[in-house]
């Protein structure tokens, strides 16, 4: 069985903060021998995170946690509302950042917390070696949504 690993850093909302929190993954996961994930996962941390400087514009925290073969992403802010997929007739320049993490997680999903706090999370596999010129098959869309409050 493979141990459960954490961490988590604290970002203070900014221009910087997506390049600090794609520097911290990259690190963890080296650390954690886990490099097969940051292809994916620094896309998704940049998408999250600069959702969470643009929207919130609070404090943030960047949680990962590595087991069973997952690595999950989660970004905790303080701002208000949820986060929501805009469909894509309806996105504009900046509205991809979440259609993005839809497509690269095996789920994902918002915890509310009890003060106010909410915490957008993803659950990431390994990249699998796609040959050349094989590109991306599937559904535009997968995974799994859930929003829950504790």
């Amino acid at each position: 069985m493979t141990p459960r690993r954490r961490a988590q850093t604290d970002l203070a909302p900014g221009p910087s903060a997506p390049a600090r929190a794609r520097a911290f993954l990259a690190e963890t996961c080296r650390r954690w021998h886990a490099e097969d994930f940051v292809t994916d996962a620094a896309l998704v941390v940049s998408e999250l995170v600069t959702n969470a400087v643009r929207h919130a514009g609070t404090e943030l925290r960047l949680s990962l946690e590595l087991r069973a073969g997952a690595l999950t992403v989660s970004v905790r802010d303080h701002g208000p509302g949820l986060p929501r997929l805009i469909p894509p007739a309806e996105r504009g320049f900046g509205g991809q950042g979440l259609a993005i993490v839809v497509r690269l997680a095996q789920a994902w999903g918002v915890v509310v917390e009890d003060d106010g706090a909410k915490a957008v999370w993803c659950r990431l596999g390994p990249r699998a070696a796609v040959p050349a010129g094989a590109g991306p098959q599937g559904p535009p869309w997968k995974g799994e949504q859930d929003v829950w409050s504790v």
